[in-house]
């Protein structure tokens, strides 16, 4: 297996991660955010918060690095599909960081600030603009792992020769 693959498959499996986590969050707890009172909410947001805090920035660091290595090393075949699909991929990624920073971290302070006795009055809409926030990043990231999962499916197989088959025996 040559790097540029094995850096793909780092990536595709890091970006899996991230885009099943997302993806259990949008579909099985973001409905039950909507539902939850105040108290049981900033509960569960300052833990989440600051699980994720923590894991997060090393883990988009090392799908991007992986990714770009990736580009790097296919550049001479830039017009291909398969560089395009992973280029496409980091943008996704891209993408999604974006959404973070501009609308989930705000959010997030926003919302660790909060006294668990007084609430704002506007509490509920805000909720709302973090899940709508997280569901924009899940589809980021389902994105980005379907186009990076493409680029692996769309490989043309390498034959092997003979010579392969009795050294691998």
């Amino acid at each position: 297996m040559n790097l540029s693959l094995g850096l793909k498959y780092l990536g595709l499996l890091l970006l899996g991660l991230m885009a099943g986590s997302s993806f259990a969050l949008v579909v099985g707890v973001g409905p039950t955010l909507e539902s939850l009172s105040i108290l049981a909410y900033l509960e569960f947001h300052r833990s989440w918060n600051h699980s994720f805090s923590m894991m997060s920035p090393i883990v988009y660091s090392v799908v991007l690095l992986a990714l770009t290595a990736s580009l790097y090393l296919i550049r001479g075949r830039w017009k291909s599909m398969e560089f395009v699909l992973i280029a496409f991929a980091v943008v996704c990624v891209l993408n999604e960081l974006l959404m973070t920073y501009l609308g989930n971290l705000p959010l997030n302070q926003l919302i660790t600030n909060w006294d668990l006795m007084s609430p704002p009055p506007d509490w509920m809409d805000i909720r709302s603009q973090w899940l709508w926030f997280m569901y924009i990043r899940c589809a980021l990231l389902v994105a980005g792992f379907s186009l990076l999962l493409a680029s692996i499916l769309m490989m043309k197989p390498v034959r092997s020769s003979p010579s392969d088959a009795f050294a691998a025996a």
